[in-house]
């Protein structure tokens, strides 16, 4: 019987499904996390003025007064309480999301599976349904994503644009109105180049489907590298220009306040010069979140495809059809549309091995059974890509505007310092002429640094696509040796995994998280070396403040990863054992334990969720399988025999196999569930913390003003410069999981690419043989 028809395009019926999905108390999680979210968002801009009431205070007020203190002690007292508060709302925050994301997601699994297993056998048959199955756990991880990070973003953009407009206009209406103007054309900008860069994600994607067929012949194949490259580029492109982007609004908006701020504090207009930091640094900062909206709509929109899934499989089969009345096994299966996730087509003799296989592809994508190293070793194909990229030329270029690049923070403060060097206590002169002067250097240097993160972000790109290539040629000649011109399907369908996932993972360590990761050292670098130039005992004692943040936020983070390692690591490995056990069940035994092996599965999900909730961004539902312990002979039966089963006993165990999944699931949730608390912190210290060292730092330095050690405007460059480069750390201690990336990919072409062979492979074939990249 051909399935029932029904839309390929899940709407907003599908995605407003997701409340049958929510209990009461995530309601009252999401409500919760939604107000601290819009906390989280408010508090970034109001941090920003607090920092400018200071401003105002140094410059208008002598440090060694009685006035001055009285200013700055309750200022310096509220910063810090801010500062703190808004560091324990972030934690909260991503708490509350994280916590419903993993509770929908093991209901949308749990109710996906047991639909799944009533179903007839001819349901199983079917091309359509079974490239389904291979995408619902992608589905899924883009549910989690939406609840988890999606959703709050755009809570939390909203709320700081909001903040920021009304505290701007407060303080002075006559400047936020031409900033708020170029604002607006930020947000036009960054979501007009992040629409752009979505769509080429799009095309990539579709290219990857690709490739089955692109691996026929020698020139296509070419073609499709090609493809790949220039695709590629053209990202990195986009890429770099939000990257620059970002750095030179930052210095227009400052540059702006400079030129017509001073012009209006001459005729009396405004009366604080503090408050032109404020509505610049406020305004643009909210306008680029804001630019942002369309990618977490579209994350928060992903959401629908599992809700989609999980809702209609119940309606492709009638439920009173005779699931015994079937036709004849088909002698090969259609690999539809995606030969990426679609299974490689076989022979089933019977329906009942059909739905074994069916539900074995189901839960290999639903967790990882291949055994990975937490700490994997550099072999031989890697130190090969690693001498075959140092030895690219264009990395020494690159390297150069990473420098010129990382130079931005600490230029963009000696600006906001000369600035504020204008206004000295008794000055009469007018303030326009030295704002038309300063708002020059302002325009050069934002163009200067966003040419320079263009330029290297798209040279380290460059470079990194130029490794994958490298890389999938290699593994077509390699291949093409062994089994001639004409690659068998089977064989292309092996090659998949090496053209696709292990190429892109070999490029990480190479392409434009390269720059990143250069750029962010470097900034720390400039940004010690210029505050020490500046003033020796603010420099030192708020470097010692910036460098425990710093050594703290790495060790947060790399205990968030050992932590979660660990987890993963024990539930792979049992839940590889229990795997194994499920695939040698006969199609008989399955067929009598699926209602077993779904309460394992939804045990499962249970123990997923309370591992993911303390290991935040992780995919550690892929790496738990866990098969509980049972406590009657239907559980036994179930999940942990499942591959002992042959195909026929599948089909008379279906519901011990179900109650296994359920126990299953409970158990993966709890684990998930136990390291929440670890990525939430991660990410309070991301978001928040950085602002409570901020604060800190103005406190102490603040005694060092008061003392005569440093002047005011001096704390203030030294200060906001080590701030401004201390966001660096996280994307310094990213890299590390970049370098493992990239060795993990390298690991399956140790034996293609790797030094020890290289010679012996190509002795044996002449260089016209050779598909060079």
């Amino acid at each position: 019987m051909a399935s029932v028809k029904k839309s390929n395009k899940p709407g907003f019926k599908e995605f407003f499904s997701i409340i049958n999905y929510l209990a009461v108390n995530d309601y009252v999680f999401l409500a919760v996390g939604s107000i601290l979210a819009a906390f989280t968002g408010a508090g970034l801009p109001h941090l920003v003025c607090v920092v400018g009431w200071l401003l105002n205070a140094f410059v208008m007020l002598e440090p060694t007064s009685d006035a001055f203190r009285d200013r700055i002690t309750p200022l310096l007292l509220y910063f810090v309480s801010a500062a703190s508060v808004l560091a324990v709302i972030a934690f909260l925050q991503y708490v509350c999301f994280r916590l419903v994301a993993l509770k929908v997601c093991r209901r949308v699994r749990r109710k996906y599976f047991r639909q799944m297993i009533i179903q007839p056998l001819n349901f199983f048959k079917q091309a359509a349904n079974e490239k389904a199955n291979c995408e619902f756990e992608g589905h899924v991880a883009k549910l989690a994503g939406a609840i988890t990070d999606s959703l709050p973003a755009i809570i939390t953009s909203i709320s700081q644009v909001t903040v920021a407009l009304l505290i701007s206009f407060h303080f002075g209406w006559k400047l936020a109105l031409p900033i708020t103007g170029l604002g607006a054309f930020v947000v036009v900008w960054f979501l007009t180049f992040n629409a752009l860069l979505m769509y080429d994600n799009k095309n990539e994607q579709k290219l990857a489907r690709k490739t089955a067929e692109a691996l026929k012949y020698s020139s296509t194949f070419r073609e499709h590298c090609n493809k790949l490259f220039n695709l590629g580029i053209r990202k990195a492109a986009y890429s770099g220009i939000l990257v620059g982007s970002i750095q030179l609004f930052i210095y227009i908006g400052m540059g702006l306040g400079a030129l017509y701020g001073n012009w209006l504090i001459d005729h009396k207009l405004m009366q604080y010069p503090g408050y032109i930091f404020v509505i610049a640094c406020s305004i643009i900062p909210a306008a680029v979140k804001l630019g942002q909206l369309h990618l977490n709509i579209s994350g928060l929109w992903a959401a629908r495809f599992a809700l989609s899934e999980a809702r209609r499989v119940q309606d492709r089969y009638p439920e009173d059809e005779n699931p015994t009345t079937l036709p004849a096994a088909p002698t090969r299966i259609s690999i539809g549309e995606d030969p990426t996730l679609a299974p490689p087509p076989e022979y089933w003799s019977s329906p009942e091995m059909k739905r074994k296989q069916f539900l074995t592809t189901f839960f290999q994508n639903e967790i990882a059974t291949t055994p990975e190293s937490p700490r994997p070793k550099n072999c031989s194909a890697f130190i090969h890509l690693r001498k075959s990229a140092l030895q690219r030329k264009l990395y020494g270029l690159g390297f150069l505007f990473c420098l010129v690049f990382a130079a931005a923070p600490p230029t963009f403060t000696k600006l906001n310092g000369d600035l504020y060097e204008f206004y000295q206590i008794g000055r009469v002169e007018p303030f326009f002429a030295d704002g038309v002067s300063i708002s020059w250097k302002y325009l050069a240097g934002g163009v200067i640094t966003c040419l320079a993160g263009i330029f290297c972000t798209i040279i380290y790109a460059r470079n990194g696509e130029s490794i994958a290539r490298e890389v999938r040629c290699a593994v077509y000649t390699d291949f093409t040796n062994r089994h001639g011109a004409t690659i068998p399907e089977s064989v292309r369908r092996s090659m998949l995994p090496l053209v696709n996932r292990a190429a892109n993972q070999c490029k990480a360590a190479f392409d434009a998280r390269l720059s990143t990761f250069t750029v962010g050292v470097f900034s720390l670098a400039f940004g010690v070396a210029f505050v020490f130039e500046k003033n020796l005992p603010s420099a030192f004692l708020c470097s010692i403040c910036f460098g425990l943040q710093a050594v703290a936020q790495y060790f947060v983070f790399r205990i968030a990863d050992v932590h979660f390692k660990r987890a993963m690591n024990e539930k792979n490995e049992r839940a590889r054992i229990g795997l194994q056990t499920f695939e040698a069940m006969s199609e008989t035994q399955v067929g009598e334990n699926l209602s077993d092996i779904a309460v394992q599965h939804d045990q499962y999900l249970t123990f997923a969720y309370h591992r993911h909730s303390s290991v935040v961004a992780t995919q550690a539902l892929r790496f738990a399988f866990i098969v509980a312990v049972p406590q009657n002979e239907r559980a036994r039966i179930g999940l942990q025999t499942f591959e002992a089963m042959s195909e026929t006993q599948v089909g008379e165990n279906l519901s011990d196999i179900a109650v296994q999944h359920d126990q299953y699931l409970t158990f993966a949730y709890h684990r998930h569930s136990s390291v929440v608390a670890t990525q939430a912190l991660r990410f309070a210290f991301i978001v928040a913390v950085p602002q409570v060292t901020q604060a800190i730092s103005y406190v102490i330095g603040c005694f060092l003003v008061v003392e005569g050690l440093v002047r005011a405007v001096v704390l203030y460059k030294v200060v906001q410069t080590l701030y401004m480069s201390a966001f660096s750390i996280a994307t310094v201690a990213q890299f590390n999981m970049d370098i493992q990336q990239a060795r993990i990919g390298a690991l399956d072409l140790d034996e293609i690419i790797g030094e020890s062979d290289t010679q012996s492979r190509n002795s044996g074939r002449s260089r016209d043989d050779i598909v060079l990249p």
